[in-house]
């Protein structure tokens, strides 16, 4: 190890002797160098070398060599290029090296040496890269991408750029991202041929040229050179003269080639000059890349999004267009014929109109007409998504214009919709909740009276969605805005029902105590009713079972928050007492989890400390390891406030009462002594803040938003 570090080291001799010479840094500048990379070879020597301590190196040597280029660029007088101006990027690159040689499998490694390599401008070393790369990472279809991208972008090269896309195809038949690339680099390519075209004028006839010169009407005739009328005379002299000089180089090149044989140019008939047209090539008319479409929907047949995706990167082209409408077409046409009972792709088909045009272009208009007939002619039958669909196509539009009568034409569509589908009995939970939310931000009426229409609305679309959150919690919700005795005498019957059929609903909890404490505060509740409600939360929520699904995480949090906000209103009202009084009736009566435990000893240690404050502790502690006697932070914690409280025979206790029962007793240890030099941050169970924006005095502006 040590040979190879001194052999390293040894062949930095010259760059180093170099820098000296040149005076970009200082013999102290420089020994310290030697002692840096010194440090880091021993590190990348070692027996199990790690990632981090190369990436280390080479920001160290990127610094450094940035370093040198700002001192470098100082120095006007020596233009000079000598060995310590590429031993930086060459010592970058073989640190690098060493680092894929030992983690090739890292694809974050490989991003990041291509980035570098990319800013050198090294094209070279940056194509043995890619080769390597995608040999290594034949199903990564970015090393694929990048590589193509870098064919084409940086060398021009379609061919290499079209063989890389290919090959990664052959491989990866089923990776969308690849369709797509090839895809939009096949569009790329014909609209930088036809902007070259358009610029040259070779598809314009006659007429489109004379048609350009007379758009220009405004021409500035002051500021402009008149050139001299040429005679008929003078031009046939000048021709002859013409003639000449080409017949004299013609000699020159003769005697230059020495009896070489030159290759005829053939000449451009009218033929070929027919082939070259947009018209009638067709690379130009997009045939090649609607042979990837084909290609790409016959590997992938029964995904939307991936159909989708060919489309937006088709419509992503504005001017100019590189696939024709018929081409166009074609994918709508297929996307309708094989998901005609999607709604998302019958929608898609509807809105082809305007997905043509921006919303200030001069088209837009007449598109929208259209979109608007197809979307009702589509809509005929009773599929509640459709009309969803509809309405989220219509809003999405409305917020892009800023043009008055559009938005009203928007409005005025958006609410004929809603109309037409009650009237027709189609409703979801997804367009009743569209509904209100438009109502919401869109009625120019008073507060109260826009709440009370949307809970018409609401009250129904509860009655026919009973298994509903969203439309439970928005019921909630708007009845804030009405006034104190309606939600007094409402939302208790809503709060009854709701917390029967969703109990495990986190949000539903939270307004439930949010109403708790808002009533007790403004008297509408005594205080033992309020007591009373939380309590059989509380025991509602303890015996609730544990959160081992996806689908019950919420159950947790439900548990750990309503005790924590019981307790923080019973500290509020009553002070350490009634929390004492009121955990003390919770554990007769049931079992608490251990947040409860954690939530009850930290308003406990909040008191003060005395001896009943103590003796509370350490019954809550034990209460708290005996529902999970594994929980290592639980222990360390105890151990925390005993060391704190100078109880060192009961710290003893603990600390063995411990080591009997986590699983790795010297992890415990360890962190135990590092609690000890570094002191304990307690650390906080995962609860919830509690909104109490329930008052009637809050902003109208606010109290609407949902």
């Amino acid at each position: 190890m040590a040979d190879t570090v001194r052999f390293y080291m040894e062949e930095m001799l010259p760059e180093m002797r170099d820098l000296e010479q040149k005076g970009l840094f200082s013999k102290v500048e420089i020994t310290s160098i030697v002692k840096k990379r010194e440090k880091f070879e021993y590190a990348l020597k070692r027996r199990i070398s790690k990632k981090a301590d190369f990436l280390r190196y080479i920001e160290y040597e990127m610094n450094l060599e940035a370093l040198r280029k700002k001192r470098r660029a100082r120095m006007v007088s020596d233009t000079k290029h000598t060995i310590s101006d590429y031993a930086g990027p060459r010592r970058i690159n073989f640190i690098y090296r060493r680092c894929l040689k030992k983690f090739h499998g890292d694809m974050s490694i490989w991003l990041q040496y291509i980035n570098y390599v990319k800013t050198t401008g090294a094209s070279r070393t940056l194509g043995k890269i890619f080769a390597e790369a995608i040999q290594l990472h034949p199903m990564n279809e970015k090393v694929w991408i990048m590589a193509a991208a870098w064919e084409w972008e940086e060398n021009a090269n379609i061919v290499a750029a079209r063989v890389l896309l290919q090959r990664a195809l052959r491989l990866n038949t089923t990776t969308q991202s690849l369709w797509h690339e090839y895809f939009r680099l096949e569009l790329v390519y014909i609209a930088k041929i036809l902007a070259r075209r358009e610029i040259l004028g070779i598809d314009a006839s006659t007429k489109e040229i004379e048609e350009d010169l007379l758009k220009d009407e405004e021409v500035d005739t002051d500021n402009m050179i008149k050139l001299p009328t040429v005679t008929g005379e003078e031009f046939t002299a000048f021709s002859k003269e013409e003639s000449e000089d080409e017949k004299e180089d013609a000699k020159d090149k003769k005697k230059s080639k020495k009896g070489k044989k030159e290759k005829k140019k053939e000449p451009l008939t009218e033929e070929k000059a027919e082939e070259l047209k947009t018209e009638k090539n067709p690379v130009l008319r997009g045939e090649v890349a609607m042979v990837v479409y084909r290609s790409g929907i016959k590997e992938i047949p029964d995904s939307f999004s991936f159909r989708k995706g060919f489309l937006d990167i088709a419509n992503s082209f504005i001017k100019p267009k590189p696939l024709k409408e018929d081409s166009i077409q074609i994918i709508y046409d297929s996307i309708n014929e094989d998901f005609e009972n999607l709604p998302e792709a019958r929608a898609l088909v509807a809105r082809r109109a305007i997905d043509a045009f921006k919303v200030d272009e001069e088209g837009y208009a007449k598109g929208l007409a259209e979109t608007v007939k197809e979307f009702w002619a589509i809509c005929e039958g009773d599929d509640a998504r459709m009309w969803e669909q509809f309405v989220e196509n219509m809003q999405a539009e409305y917020q892009k214009t800023e043009e008055d009568n559009l938005k009203l034409y928007f409005s005025k569509t958006i609410d004929r919709i809603f109309s037409t589908a009650t009237k027709k009995k189609v409703h979801s939970e997804k367009l009743y909740l569209l509904q209100i939310d438009w109502i919401l931000a869109n009625s120019t009426s008073t507060v109260d009276t826009v709440a009370k229409k949307a809970l018409t609305i609401l009250d129904r679309a509860v009655t026919e969605h009973t298994d509903s959150q969203s439309l439970v919690i928005q019921q909630i919700r708007l009845l804030k805005n009405l006034s104190r005795e309606e939600q007094v005498a409402r939302l208790p019957e809503i709060f009854a029902r709701a917390l029967k059929s969703h109990s495990e609903s986190f949000e539903i909890w939270r307004e439930y105590v949010t109403f708790l404490r808002t009533a007790y505060r403004e008297e509408d509740m005594t205080r033992d009713q309020v007591e009373e409600a939380f309590l059989d939360a509380v025991r509602v929520t303890t015996t609730m079972l544990p959160d081992v699904t996806a689908e019950r995480a919420e159950i947790g949090l439900i548990k750990q928050s309503v005790g924590g906000w019981f307790l923080e209103w019973m500290n509020e009202v009553e002070g350490i007492e009634g929390v004492r009084r009121m955990y003390r009736n919770l554990m007769a009566k049931s079992l608490p989890d251990l947040s409860f435990f954690m939530a009850c000893i930290e308003l406990e240690k909040k008191s003060g400390v005395n001896h009943q404050t103590r003796k509370n502790v350490a019954m809550l502690y034990d209460k708290a390891i005996h529902a999970d006697d594994k929980r290592e932070d639980t222990y360390l914690s105890y151990l925390n406030y005993l060391n704190h409280t100078a109880q060192i025979e009961e710290a003893n206790k603990v600390l063995w009462r411990a080591s009997k029962a986590v699983e790795d007793n010297d992890a415990f240890s360890q962190r135990y002594r590092e609690m000890l030099e570094r002191g304990w941050v307690e650390p906080t169970l995962a609860t919830s803040g509690l909104d109490m924006d329930m008052d009637m005095d809050v902003d109208e502006d606010e109290a609407m938003s949902s």
